[in-house]
């Protein structure tokens, strides 16, 4: 579960919908040459679902007592966290091996980052490297990846997971000043895409439906929605989480992203030097 606080509020995203929604900013990213084109819809799909592990356990949100919060794919203990990513990627591998290449790395990442460390762990990561090892092997004998293309598609899903990830963490029409910590210097790893000319790409809110990004990755604006529930802590405390998420109504959160001003001014200033030459 991905969660943030709002006025005694706790607004509450499945990790399957921000997965979903990190798809539809994937089929519109900017880079028409990649991914690979025999692979377009393989990557789409494994981006669209790298968080399908997640479905059974967002049903019903639990509670972490220490943080006073639901747990999130960062603080849900180890053990049974392993058991639905493992999971999740055999779901992806069934109907696309090269999918499950793409986000067993991708949560090899995520794992290295939180720094945790035990025997279950440690297993789970043999595990999915010889996972790894065989697909890549199964690949070579079929369709062998093209250079940098493995390692090109882990940055399109960490970015369209980074910002779908944004999404659900911010207040829509937030200040600056209320942007979470990851996002504060931009979206991590993005600026290796060529188009961004080794700048990292920044979101900033231009209202409370409009999204701008700077530089701007994509082919065209882009419209997106997804689903949350605000669950209040009164009802949390009078029915637990698990009742009071139940009844919590959905709501559709309806975002427009588009280019920031500063590319704007770029591109027509660049577009008039061209007229005048």
């Amino acid at each position: 579960m991905i969660c943030r606080e709002q006025d005694g509020t706790l607004v509450m995203t499945k990790q399957h919908e921000h997965g979903l929604l990190a798809g539809e900013f994937a089929k519109w990213f900017k880079e028409e040459h990649t991914p690979a084109e025999g692979r377009r819809a393989e990557v789409l799909w494994a981006v669209s679902n790298h968080d399908r592990g997640w479905i059974d356990l967002d049903e019903t949100p639990f509670w972490n007592d220490a943080e006073g919060l639901p747990y999130s794919f960062l603080d849900f203990p180890v053990v049974p966290k392993l058991t639905f990513y493992r999971r999740g990627i055999d779901e992806v591998e069934a109907e696309t091996p090269y999918g499950a290449l793409l986000c067993s790395s991708h949560f090899e990442r995520l794992i290295e980052v939180s720094g945790e460390e035990c025997p279950e762990l440690t297993q789970y990561l043999e595990d999915e490297a010889d996972r790894r090892a065989r697909i890549h092997r199964a690949l070579e004998q079929s369709k062998p990846l093209e250079e940098g293309e493995l390692y090109y598609d882990a940055r399109l899903l960490q970015f369209c997971d980074d910002l779908s990830l944004f999404l659900a963490l911010s207040r829509p029409g937030s200040a600056e000043s209320e942007k979470h910590p990851w996002f504060a210097d931009g979206f991590s790893g993005s600026e290796e895409f060529s188009f961004t000319s080794g700048r990292a790409i920044e979101a900033e809110w231009q209202d409370s439906a409009t999204l701008t990004l700077t530089p701007f990755p994509f082919t065209q604006e882009v419209e997106v929605s997804f689903k949350q529930r605000r669950v209040s802590r009164k009802d949390i405390q009078a029915k637990g989480i698990a009742l009071a998420y139940r009844e919590a109504p959905e709501e559709e959160c309806r975002i427009r992203v588009i280019s920031g001003p500063e590319e704007d001014s770029r591109v027509k200033s660049g577009a008039g030097q061209r007229t005048k030459g």
